[in-house]
């Protein structure tokens, strides 16, 4: 079943999108500032290890979502609902073979990285 992962959301943004994961029938999980050690695989499959430390630096002040087995389509009527609804979320990303394998401030790292070199290739 299509799952949100949920980073730093706003209440206002995050009412909405529950709203429209609910009517598409996604769920959303909530994940904590204290789980952004674990890899994405771990969240998922809400797993942990004995050896991870809870999280407690500073928390990146970006939202960010990550899909997680969504078919195309689904996917698609859930971006074209975020636009159509003003969703402002910051950053998005899917959750693939690589990256399952990266704690929550790896991925965020990697999206402000892709965002900083989106920016300098578009001046």
């Amino acid at each position: 079943m299509e799952k949100l992962l949920v980073f730093h959301l706003d209440d206002d943004n995050l009412k909405k999108l529950k709203q429209i994961a609910g009517a598409l029938k996604i769920r959303i999980e909530l994940v904590p500032a204290t789980d952004y050690l674990k890899t994405l695989e771990m969240i998922v499959s809400k797993t942990s290890s004995p050896l991870l430390n809870l999280f407690s630096g500073e928390v990146p002040s970006e939202s960010l979502i990550v899909f997680c087995d969504f078919p195309e389509k689904k996917m698609d009527k859930l971006l074209l609902a975020l636009r159509r609804d003003q969703v402002t979320i910051d950053y998005k990303a899917v959750l693939t073979p690589t990256n399952r394998k990266w704690n929550v401030m790896r991925l965020y790292l990697e999206m402000q990285a892709e965002k900083a070199a989106y920016k300098k290739n578009k001046a």
